[in-house]
């Protein structure tokens, strides 16, 4: 009988003994692996969506709105619900407060109201000094904020970029900024104008104060403080500023419109991306709260029309914006 052809004698061979063995093992060893993945992806902790509760102080303030919309904006399609829960003026939505996972509190009162709900707090549009307030009303409430007191070391990078030739600035603080105002005193050196503190220990001395600062002074910093920078003082102090010919840094577009040369500040939207930063690391509603903080994004306004008065070359906006943020991360 003639041989078979060798292909076939080579599909009819019966595999080697230590064939076998070795592709058992090999599938064994593939089995566990595919297990022990199957397992680990099982038992991994799935990342939990927060509930988010976002109470506004009023619905009439439009920088709440705005907040409001920008947060939903910068967080769609995140992990986490952003649910409004009213605000102090139309009505609080309780019931969702108590189940909350988080509640992100606009404003001082929303602060002082969310406080008391037993639930974690971050707070934004608030000062410092509120924030302060507020703990000290509740000091075991699980509370912290991004405020909006900018750093002194961003406040004096404005002063650079807009008034490079000031050598002498003075910084006119009352109570609620004389934590804020020390911290200036730290970042002395030959690369900032010399800073000095100029106290308001009541209200009825500002006239004064401001003249004295303004004499001796290339420019006026006012923080925010209802003693020199509420409604009543900050048309005192532009109005003076303006008569001694003397630029004013600010905190706020506000008082930039109203007659101060500059400020550093954060928008509705710089605040609404900040939050949505945070939010986005938070894992879970047992996650620490941020500690309270300064705010990372800020936003810059110039008066061009009273640099052309007071003969001032400010740069624009967006160069000063620039020069800031270089500075900074450096």
């Amino acid at each position: 009988m003639p041989d078979e052809p060798a292909h076939r004698r080579l599909r009819a061979a019966p595999p080697s003994a230590g064939g076998r063995s070795r592709a058992h093992r090999l599938l064994i060893r593939l089995g566990r692996r595919i297990l022990a993945l199957a397992l680990a992806w099982l038992l991994a902790p799935a990342a939990q969506a927060l509930d988010v509760a976002l109470l506004l102080s009023s619905h009439q303030t439009p920088a709440y709105r705005t907040f409001a919309a920008e947060l939903a904006a910068a967080t769609a399609g995140g992990a986490h619900h952003i649910l409004p829960a009213g605000d102090l003026d139309a009505g609080i939505d309780t019931a969702m407060l108590a189940h909350a996972d988080l509640i992100v509190a606009a404003g001082a009162p929303a602060l002082a109201a969310a406080a008391r709900r037993g639930r974690p707090v971050l707070g934004v549009f608030v000062s410092r000094a509120q924030f302060d307030a507020v703990r000290s009303q509740a000091p075991e409430a699980a509370l912290s904020a991004i405020v909006l007191d900018q750093p002194a070391a961003r406040h004096l990078a404005l002063a650079r970029a807009v008034l490079p030739e000031a050598r002498r600035i003075g910084l006119l603080f009352g109570p609620d900024s004389a934590a804020q105002a020390r911290l200036f005193a730290e970042l002395a050196s030959a690369d900032n104008p010399a800073v000095t503190l100029q106290p308001v220990s009541d209200p009825s001395e500002l006239q004064a104060v401001l003249e004295r600062t303004l004499k001796a002074h290339d420019a006026l910093l006012v923080l925010p403080d209802e003693w020199v920078s509420g409604p009543a003082a900050a048309r005192a102090v532009l109005l003076t500023s303006y008569r001694y010919r003397r630029p004013v840094l600010a905190y706020s577009r506000a008082y930039v419109e109203a007659g101060a040369l500059a400020a550093v500040y954060s928008s509705s939207g710089d605040v609404a991306r900040d939050v949505a930063d945070w939010l986005a690391q938070a894992p879970a509603p047992q996650q620490t709260l941020p500690p309270v903080r300064a705010p990372r994004y800020f936003s810059v306004a110039i008066n061009q029309r009273v640099a052309r008065a007071l003969n001032v070359d400010a740069p624009n906006e967006a160069a000063v914006l620039d020069a800031i943020r270089l500075e900074e991360r450096r």
